[in-house]
């Protein structure tokens, strides 16, 4: 994570976005605890950098979720963040899923918190599939402090490259808070994550429906390996850190240029 920090406030970034993933990293609940939010707090102040946004995905249908969610709402406002980015969880959990996030609420309106749930790029069966779902979701339940997460590159593969992300997200503007940016490679092969510009998301298009001032995020999942377009998987050779440098230097020049 110190590394992390130092490169990305070095790239020129005005804030870092910490991503609490299974599969991406390794971590358990203590590291949502007070002393960690402190922690980190002072690394990413002492880098000259902000947090607009958490990624702390787990599924909402879970027994434990409303707790463990609280636990993620209190820690993104111990590090000044906007918004916490999890997953909804599946269509069968619907009525748990929405329990859940009324729950919530209060919290998310005590610490002026969007809950922003984000579109997966694998599996089936989500309760948010694509950007209509998404957007149909926010209205019903209809507090400011639930929206959505959008990411661009997650659509693209949960479709199977059936969906052009430039067109999903029209019907969905009105209901998105925050932004992913993922791009993606398609090959024979499979699927390579790369930066933004590098792959087969047409960021130019999405560009043109996105309203001005929306906050986003570059995402660089490098080490996940989604050979024949199954789901991803971490490598377990780390990506060497000149590679991750120059795809986010390359990342964040292309998205200057829209």
């Amino acid at each position: 994570m110190e590394t992390a920090i130092e490169e990305i406030a070095a790239a020129g970034c005005r804030s870092v976005e910490p991503a609490y993933i299974k599969g991406y990293v390794d971590f358990d609940e203590t590291a949502f605890s007070d002393a960690g939010a402190a922690r980190l707090a002072g690394l990413i102040a002492g880098a000259g950098l902000s947090v607009m946004a958490i990624s702390a995905h787990l599924d909402l249908g879970e027994a434990a979720a409303e707790a463990m969610l609280a636990g993620r709402i209190d820690f993104a406002s111990a590090l000044g963040a906007r918004f916490v980015i999890t997953n909804a969880g599946q269509v069968a959990d619907r009525r748990r899923i929405l329990s859940v996030i009324e729950a919530v609420q209060p919290r998310c309106e005590a610490a002026d918190i969007v809950l922003a749930l984000e579109n997966p790029g694998h599996g089936s069966g989500a309760l948010i599939g694509n950007g209509g779902e998404g957007a149909a979701l926010v209205r019903e339940i209809g507090s400011p402090h639930v929206r959505l997460n959008y990411d661009v590159g997650n659509v693209f593969t949960y479709s199977h490259e059936r969906t052009k992300p430039e067109d999903d997200i029209a019907p969905a503007v009105e209901a998105i808070a925050h932004l992913h940016l993922k791009d993606v490679a398609s090959g024979a092969d499979g699927w390579r994550f790369t930066a933004i510009g590098d792959g087969a998301i047409d960021y130019r298009a999405v560009w043109k429906v996105l309203p001005p001032g929306l906050p986003v995020a570059v995402e660089l999942p490098l080490r996940l390996d989604r050979r024949g377009r199954a789901d991803p998987v971490r490598r377990p050779d780390r990506v060497p850190l000149a590679d991750i440098r120059a795809a986010m230097q390359r990342s964040l020049a292309f998205v200057a240029a829209l």
